[in-house]
């Protein structure tokens, strides 16, 4: 009986669908204007969407976490030989400290002026996505509405480091690549040029996606028997080839210290960090995106196979952006995976950019079929009403607690204490935030600490006693009566005993910086336990931050022997 109930309520949702879904089809077809003034509309309104998130995340993000500081400092360096003497030191090509070391130049280095810096980045994905919409008579509706309202995009696309800005740069390339092989001229030639090589040297990713694009127009142009295109675009390959040549040059200045920030990479690690990248519904994500991607690229293949059913002009569009995704979403991740980093959420961007650039242009090229039209606009309402509920917790948080950190300590710590950074790749944050007048050292100490210098790490993780000097200067501070303040805290291994690793390379755990690391935080949270008297938190990890720079402080008082 119930059965028989429950059959009869789908059947009356199935009927009321296909009358409510019939009837806009019919609508359409008597007049095609009205879906051209929805698209309008749902285009405005979701843009608008994105420019108000963008706004609360920039908003909300509070104060530079160390990463964006890193940039900053380097970007903020005396004399732009000393940006390029550390650039390998750096995560980005040259183009990225450069346009930071402009940008501050003219508007300051507070936080609010860099904070508008992300936004000026987001909005101008936006910007791009309406010129690559528009030269084909079209508005955008995938792009903005799967990466514009993607948590990804929101939070690691507006900060002041190059995955934003470089991500920006791909997504002009594809589109300014389409218009060239729409038309080819020497004029587009030019521009699609210039915005391959700055993409190139805003971020390292694009390595992975600009050849797929040359690859893709030079498979058309060669079809086309347009030979001489064919070479233009060979030479543009070559030059964007040239351009990272100093790159594999600086390999060997490096090669010594960057097996700490190396290992291998697994597909399985690889997959679960696209699906992160992919944000919400968690789960659901990565195969709302790879369904779209999937049913986007068979239409577009049936269409470029059956050509009654084809425009004038579309099949070469087509043609290009089933070979460049098709082409780019492999050779991403074997990038990734030569790459050997530990993989990060972060480095998916611009692959995430040019899967929804690339759908946003097939789905755009099929929309001459009313149903496509139709089916488009419900997807991107649907994602609009659902993607930011997922997004908001994320982008309402702050990003680092470091800063109120560092304030306190100018108010407090006075002239004689002394103040430990734990661990030390925090200190280019505290280090642009801290001016107080109390000495502060990193664990380990190093040299420099405006920016992250893995060959000084791989030095002390090398040294047979890499905290000698924190425990002479620990000692010394707390027996003149001054105090020790812990910026990160302090660490107390399982087992009750600090966990002890041999200068690198270490038997088991070769070199791995983060075991490193976690010893010596281990030593110190021994060495305090037992020779500090009296010590307490000052301030415990907050809520409404990001966990990934939530840091405690605690002060240490008295020594005993």
């Amino acid at each position: 009986m119930g059965q028989g109930r429950s059959l009869n309520l789908l059947t009356l949702i199935h009927s009321l669908a296909t009358l409510f879904f019939r009837d806009i089809i019919r609508v359409t077809e008597v007049n095609p204007k009205f879906i051209r003034y929805a698209e309008w509309i749902v285009a405005v309104l979701i843009s608008a969407l994105v420019l108000f998130l963008l706004f609360v995340r920039v908003t909300h993000a509070g104060a530079l976490w160390r990463d964006e500081c890193d940039s900053l400092e380097l970007a903020r360096m005396p004399t732009f030989a000393d940006i390029a003497h550390n650039l390998k030191f750096t995560s980005f090509p040259i183009l990225f400290p450069t346009v930071v070391r402009v940008f501050t130049s003219v508007f300051g280095t507070s936080d609010g002026s860099l904070r508008c810096f992300g936004f000026a980045v987001g909005a101008s994905l936006l910007a791009v996505t309406w010129f690559n919409a528009r030269f084909r008579g079209d508005v955008p509706l995938i792009l903005p509405a799967l990466v514009g309202l993607n948590v990804t995009f929101l939070t690691v696309g507006t900060w002041v480091r190059g995955y934003g800005l470089g991500s920006v740069l791909v997504t002009l390339s594809f589109g300014l690549t389409l218009l060239f092989v729409a038309h080819p001229t020497m004029f587009r030639l030019i521009w699609m040029f210039v915005c391959c090589i700055a993409s190139m040297q805003s971020l390292y990713f694009p390595a992975a996606v600009i050849p797929a694009f040359l690859l893709a127009a030079f498979a058309v142009c060669l079809f086309r028997r347009q030979f001489k295109w064919s070479l233009a675009l060979c030479a543009v390959a070559a030059i964007c080839a040239l351009s990272y040549v100093p790159k594999f040059l600086t390999y060997f200045e490096i090669r010594d210290w960057v097996v700490a920030l190396q290992r291998k990479t697994t597909a399985t690690e690889l997959w679960r960090e696209f699906m992160l990248a992919c944000g919400g519904p968690p789960g659901a994500a990565p195969w709302i995106w790879l369904g779209i991607l999937t049913v986007s690229m068979v239409a577009a293949v049936w269409i470029i196979a059956d050509r009654s059913r084809r425009e004038a002009g579309v099949g070469d569009l087509l043609a290009f952006t089933v070979i460049a995704i098709g082409l780019a979403l492999p050779m991403y991740f074997v990038f990734l995976w030569r790459l050997h980093n530990i993989p990060e959420t972060r480095y998916y961007l611009t692959l995430l950019c040019v899967l929804a650039a690339g759908a946003e242009l097939i789905i755009g090229l099929l929309s001459h079929f009313a149903w496509v039209r139709m089916a488009r606009l419900i997807l991107v309402i649907v994602l609009a009403a659902v993607l930011p509920v997922f997004s908001w917790p994320k982008i309402i948080e702050r990003e680092t607690n470091l800063d109120l950190l560092a304030r306190n300590l100018q108010a407090y710590a006075r002239d004689g204490d002394l103040i430990i950074v734990n661990r030390w790749f925090l200190a280019p944050g505290f280090s642009w935030y801290y001016h107080g007048q109390a000495r502060w050292m990193t664990l380990p100490e190093l040299s420099e600490k405006r920016i992250h210098r893995y060959d000084l790490l791989i030095a002390k993780m090398q040294t047979p006693d890499a905290l000698g000097d924190i425990r002479s200067a620990i000692s010394e501070t707390l027996q003149s009566g001054n105090r020790v303040w812990l910026v990160g805290g302090a660490q107390v291994s399982q087992e009750g005993q600090p966990f002890i690793l041999g200068p690198a390379p270490d038997p088991q755990f070769g070199w791995d910086s983060g075991m490193y690391d976690y010893s010596w935080a281990t030593q110190l949270g021994a060495f305090l336990k037992q020779h500090v008297i009296d010590g307490e938190v000052v301030l415990s990890p907050m809520s409404g931050i990001n966990q990934n720079e939530n840091v405690p402080l605690l002060i240490g008082r008295g020594w005993r022997d």
